[in-house]
């Protein structure tokens, strides 16, 4: 499900309980391992894991460099980039 959302606590926010849950519980476990100097954002409407401009800021087209990126896609569960 990509969203309007800006922070992560309002994407979870958006979604139905069954799904914050299982999302909840990847992110629990992204977040336990996700080496220093990434962070979790939004990004395209997904919660997204990447290098930050401040620590690495000659990208090629100014964004931060996502590592991985997870969003509901509905029936099927979740879906991750």
């Amino acid at each position: 499900m990509n969203s309007e959302a800006k922070t992560v606590e309002a994407y979870l926010a958006e979604l139905p309980a069954e799904w914050r849950t299982a999302l909840q519980a990847v992110r629990d476990v992204i977040l336990e391992r996700l080496s220093e100097g990434y962070v979790e954002s939004m990004s395209w409407g997904m919660i997204s894991y990447e290098v930050p401009l401040s620590r690495y800021p000659d990208t090629y087209n100014g964004q931060p460099l996502v590592v991985a990126s997870k969003r509901a896609i509905g029936r099927r569960g979740s879906g991750t980039t």
